[in-house]
């Protein structure tokens, strides 16, 4: 397997489980809004075509999870806490077809606030030419969520997959890893477990959602509530190393 890694740096960012004018964010970007990221440099970079947009973006997707060693193996990592917060947005929608320029809306969106996300994407075996046009792709990424959740991609490159054991650092789908979770872990012990409900691919018309267990912890001080990677995590037999770091990675079992 080859481990693409992309450090991504936010002022925030926002990702739901759907779009609503009015919404919450989850936590971690989900699996598919970051293979939707990686996707948009795809189709700059090899000229995608289609009728639309839909059809041009399913296809580089497509392209994208006929390489993932698994659908699900897309994984985040915080390396900074992470703070959610609610306020007014106000947008013009000059742009769209019929609209007046001075015609706009306002919507109370929730957005997560932090510095840096590590992210992961586990392919297959790819070649030389694969893995430099998936780094290019990578390095293009600006978004990541809605249109207003920049993103800045501060390093990108493949590194090295070790098979061995290591405290999980991504997240993972939870039926699969909840067996490997210690009693220490479990609600009412040291750490409650958190999870979160996503997307796993982008919608074109077979919507899939998988349950994940994020290895996170919630603070709080004085009224701020905050999220942290935790170090009460269970062993997962995969690893990468970074920065002298060795992370845990959890891989599909085929």
């Amino acid at each position: 397997m080859d481990v693409l890694l992309v450090r991504l740096r936010f002022p925030f960012y926002s990702v739901a489980r759907r779009s609503f004018q009015v919404r919450t964010s989850l936590l971690l970007p989900s699996p598919s809004a970051l293979k939707g990221a990686l996707a948009r440099g795809l189709v700059l970079l090899k000229g995608i075509k289609g009728e639309n947009l839909d059809e041009v973006a399913e296809k580089a997707v497509k392209d994208i999870e006929e390489k993932l060693a698994d659908v699900r193996a897309v994984e985040v990592a915080p390396l900074t806490p992470m703070v959610k917060n609610a306020f007014l947005l106000k947008r013009l929608r000059n742009l769209e077809k019929g609209s007046k320029p001075e015609k706009s809306d306002a919507m109370r969106r929730e957005y997560v606030f932090t510095h840096e996300l590590l992210v992961a994407y586990v392919f297959r075996t790819l070649s030389e030419e694969e893995k430099a046009l998936y780094l290019k792709a990578a390095m293009l990424i600006d978004t990541i969520g809605d249109t207003e959740s920049l993103a800045t991609v501060v390093w990108a490159g493949f590194v090295n997959l070790v098979k061995k054991s290591a405290p999980l650092a991504f997240y993972a789908p939870y039926q699969e890893i909840s067996k490997a979770l210690p009693d220490k872990v479990w609600n009412g012990g040291a750490v409650r477990v958190h999870t979160e409900t996503m997307l796993v691919s982008p919608d074109y018309g077979n919507r899939r959602e998988e349950v994940f267990y994020l290895p996170v912890e919630e603070k709080r001080r004085k009224r701020v509530v905050y999220y942290e990677r935790t170090a009460k995590v269970p062993d997962v037999e995969g690893a990468i190393e970074v920065n002298g770091e060795v992370l845990g990675l959890w891989l599909p079992k085929s």
